[in-house]
């Protein structure tokens, strides 16, 4: 390695030969290092979206099946209501059925 000032005055590096290779290697090893970091980011990085994917997918299962129970919920005051007439008409039918009953007795 050599250093010597010129003249304009800035100085000036020369490299040997085994600089050179020193220097080369180096070179090599980082863009190496530089190649195997950005792969490694970028393969995080499609795992991340693939997870993102399948939460994308869970969150809109549970969605439609958030939407169908709310549909099902709705119908609960229907459903009373029709509770409701039932055990009226269920009611009638049972005395109707006890005033047969007295009237067969009756003949």
């Amino acid at each position: 390695m050599d250093l010597q000032n010129s003249q304009d005055g800035h100085l000036h590096l020369r490299l040997g030969p085994v600089e050179k290779l020193v220097v080369g290697g180096v070179v090599a090893l980082l863009v190496f290092l530089l190649g195997w970091v950005f792969r490694n980011f970028d393969s995080r990085l499609q795992a991340q979206n693939e997870t993102m994917n399948k939460v994308v997918t869970a969150q809109a299962v549970t969605n439609a099946q958030l939407t169908t129970l709310s549909q099902q919920l709705s119908d609960v005051p229907g459903l009373t209501r029709q509770m409701a007439e039932l055990k009226v008409q269920t009611e009638r039918n049972s005395q109707d059925i006890h005033e047969l009953q007295q009237v067969r007795k009756l003949r």
